[in-house]
């Protein structure tokens, strides 16, 4: 299902482009929506949040996880803080599977997994996409929401990456509940299918109600 052309009562205002293996930084206002868009299919992103007037008051998972005491999120289940304040809503999802368990990748992963140096990872695009905006806020990478990824966890507890299997133009819809800074990284890992075949772009659409 492709990303919504229009949402009732909201005008587009404003869209950021994550180029493949990068990322990009915005700010989102409360009351505002912004989709996360996979252009060419695929493709996962990484997102992470900050109030707008706090950086020390932040998207976290494992709160998200215990405000909705499910690590499956669904349409009208919230994003927490680490404070346990409502930062963002899902309003709506075409795909329906991310991963909120598994840290974002770093430099350190790529190396320690696969020997390589200098490799892209989501917490240097998350950083570049903060620097974007002016900011040079902290990225941790156990406080990113992996959209889009595609991860079982077996009875035994064990995780296992599969690949994604969304088209393209497939969206997630937030609303933000506070004023905030976010980051969004297209995921540059290509040791694994991941991403599918290939790392692609990602786009965010920022809706302002009207």
């Amino acid at each position: 299902m492709p990303a919504t052309d229009d949402i009732p009562g909201f005008k587009l205002g404003q869209e950021v482009l994550a180029p493949a293996s990068h990322g990009c930084g915005f700010r989102v206002a409360k009351g505002e929506r912004f989709q996360i868009v996979d252009v060419r299919g695929q493709q996962v992103g990484d997102l992470i949040a900050f109030r707008a007037d706090d950086p020390s008051e932040y998207f976290s998972p494992a709160h998200t996880v215990t405000q909705n005491w499910r690590v499956t999120l669904k349409p009208n289940d919230v994003l927490a803080s680490n404070r346990r304040n409502d930062l963002m809503r899902i309003v709506e999802d075409t795909v329906g599977y991310h991963d909120i368990v598994v840290p974002c990748c770093d430099p350190e992963a790529y190396l320690k997994r696969y020997g390589l140096h200098d490799h892209r990872s989501c917490k240097v695009n998350l950083e570049e996409g903060l620097e974007s905006i002016g900011l040079d806020w902290p990225v941790h990478g156990e406080r990113a929401w992996n959209i889009f990824m595609k991860n079982r966890i077996d009875p035994d507890g064990k995780i296992v990456y599969l690949e994604p299997t969304h088209g393209p133009g497939s969206s997630i819809t937030l609303e933000a509940l506070d004023d905030l800074v976010c980051a969004l990284s297209a995921c540059p890992q290509d040791q694994t299918l991941t991403n599918g075949p290939e790392c692609t772009e990602m786009l965010v659409r920022i809706w302002t109600p009207e």
